[in-house]
C-alpha cells in the first residue's frame, strides 16, 4: 500500500467495536477525534525529523474521510455534514491546511482547478477504493508541484484556498481495528490499535510508541529483514531470524527518544510508558527473544537521553546517530 499525502482516516469500522449498534453519531466523532490524536503525533514527529530522513513526501496535515468507508452512511451523513462525498474530517492544528484556513467538514470540489469526479459506491457496502484513489491523486499532484489550489464547499458555499505542504518523514498513520494493546510498522505504515491509543496516558506516551514504529520505518528494517529473508512467522522463534528481529528492535528503540526529543516531546514519556507496560503484562507483545525484557529496554532508552546531553545541536535538532551515521 503506497503512502498518502493525506493522513489517512481507517479503522472506520472500528465502530461496530467501539459505539453500540447502530452506531450514532457520537461514536463517529469520538473515532475521528482519536484519528486526529493520531495523525497530529505522528505529523509532529515525522515533521521535526523531516532534515534527517532520507525519504520524504509532502503532507498537508489533515485526516480526510468518505462517507462510502462508514457502515451506516445515513448516520455518517448526519454526523458530519458530508456536502461532497469525500471532505476533511479534521486538521492538524498549525499545520498547512490550519494554516491555510481549511476547516474540518470542507467538502472536495477540485484540485488545481480540476472538477473531481466521484465514482459511485455500492449503497449499504463500506469501502475505501474511492478514497485511495483520491489520496493517489492528491499524492501525485503535490509531487509535481508542492502548492494546491483547493476548491471546496463549505456550508454551501465554494471557498478557494492555496494549500502549500512541506516535506516531511514518509509514514502513514492508522488506527489498527484488531483487539488488543498492538502496533507494527511495515515501511510505509504505522499502525496502532485503538486500544494501545488509549492505554497511553497523554500525547507523550503515545509518541513513544509512533516514535518507535515510526523509527522501523526510517531505518528501513522491513526491507533489511526481507533481504536477509527473515522469517518473522513461526521462524521468528529460532536462531538468525529471532536474532536479526531483535537487533531492528533495539536500533527502534533508540532513535526513538531522540525523535521524540525533536519533536519536542519529553523521551523519558518512553521510559514511563514502557516500565508501566512492562511491569502490567510483562514481556506481552515482545514475545520470543525478538524483544529484550522491559527493564533492559527502558535502560537502553535512559542511555540514549544521557548520550543527548553530550551531542551538539544543528539548527537546534539533536542528529540521531542511527540516522547520520
Amino acid at each position: 500500500m503506497s503512502f498518502s499525502l493525506a493522513l489517512l482516516l481507517v479503522g472506520l469500522e472500528v465502530a461496530a467495536h467501539a459505539a453500540p449498534n447502530p452506531p450514532d453519531a457520537a461514536a463517529y466523532h469520538a473515532l475521528v477525534e482519536q484519528d486526529l490524536r493520531l495523525a497530529s503525533v505522528g505529523y509532529r514527529l515525522a515533521s521535526a525529523n523531516a532534515p534527517y530522513c532520507d525519504r520524504k513526501e509532502r503532507n498537508p496535515g489533515w485526516v480526510i474521510h468518505d462517507v462510502a468507508q462508514y457502515p451506516d452512511q445515513a448516520v455518517a451523513r448526519a454526523a458530519f455534514g458530508f456536502q461532497t462525498p469525500i471532505e476533511i474530517a479534521a486538521i492538524v492544528k498549525d499545520g498547512p491546511a490550519d494554516r491555510a484556513d481549511a476547516n474540518s467538514g470542507d467538502g472536495f470540489v477540485s484540485v488545481n482547478n480540476a472538477t473531481l469526479d466521484w465514482p459511485a459506491m455500492p449503497v449499504g457496502k463500506t469501502g475505501y477504493e474511492r478514497i485511495a484513489k483520491f489520496k493517489q491523486t492528491l499524492a501525485e499532484k503535490l509531487a509535481a508541484n508542492p502548492s494546491l489550489a483547493v476548491k471546496f464547499s463549505r456550508k454551501g458555499a465554494d471557498v478557494n484556498l492555496m494549500l502549500a505542504a512541506p516535506l516531511i518523514c514518509v509514514s502513514e498513520f492508522q488506527i489498527d481495528t484488531a483487539d488488543g494493546l498492538d502496533a507494527g510498522a511495515d515501511g510505509q505504515i504505522v499502525r496502532i490499535t485503538y486500544s494501545m491509543m488509549r492505554y497511553a496516558t497523554d500525547d507523550a506516551e503515545l509518541a513513544a510508541v509512533v516514535a518507535h514504529e515510526l523509527s522501523h520505518n526510517l531505518l528501513r528494517h522491513r526491507e533489511k529483514l526481507n533481504a536477509k529473508r527473515v522469517d518473522r512467522g513461526l521462524g521468528r522463534l529460532f536462531g538468525k531470524s529471532r536474532k536479526a528481529i531483535l537487533a531492528t528492535e533495539i536500533e527502534a528503540d533508540r532513535l526513538s527518544v531522540w525523535l521524540m526529543r525533536n519533536a519536542g516531546y519529553d523521551p523519558k514519556a518512553a521510559l514511563t510508558f514502557w516500565g508501566r507496560y512492562g511491569r502490567q503484562y510483562g514481556q506481552g507483545i515482545f514475545t520470543e527473544g525478538t524483544h529484550l525484557r522491559w527493564q533492559k529496554r527502558v535502560a537502553l532508552m535512559q542511555a540514549e537521553i544521557d548520550l543527548m546531553t553530550n551531542t551538539g545541536k544543528q539548527n537546534r535538532l539533536l542528529p540521531p546517530p542511527l540516522l547520520v551515521n
